[in-house]
């Protein structure tokens, strides 16, 4: 997946905000933008501490793309807040898309495969 400058705007500064919040925080946004996933963006963006352009990207996001944000945005979880990304994957699958694997030692170990592979085309495109 490659990124144009706008995803990777975006995801610089969700990993921002990733950094330097509580997991706590990060967590209750992540239910409000769940919540409101039709809202507007200027709405959304209030909600999230995240700019308007940040929002609109995420919004644009085809299927795949969406996917590669989620791992991207896990590869975060799991550098900055990994018991956050564990009760991600416990209580609504990993990034919503796969089943939980939490618990199975094949399961962590591809997952964190997609995530390396996921932050390693991150941190190339983006940096």
């Amino acid at each position: 997946m490659s990124f144009s400058p706008a995803q990777c705007s975006a995801l610089r500064e969700i990993e921002g905000g990733v950094a330097t919040r509580p997991a706590a925080e990060i967590e209750r946004i992540g239910a409000v933008l769940e919540a409101n996933q039709n809202a507007d963006p200027v709405e959304a963006a209030r909600v999230s501490g995240l700019s308007v352009p940040t929002v609109a990207t995420m919004g644009a996001l085809n299927p795949q793309q969406g996917m590669a944000f989620s791992l991207v945005f896990g590869s975060m979880l799991r550098q900055y807040h990994p018991d956050l990304l564990l009760k991600v994957l416990r209580e609504r699958g990993p990034l919503g898309q796969v089943p939980d694997v939490s618990d199975s030692p094949l399961g962590m170990t591809l997952l964190d495969g997609m995530l390396d592979t996921a932050q390693q085309n991150y941190l190339m495109q983006c940096s």
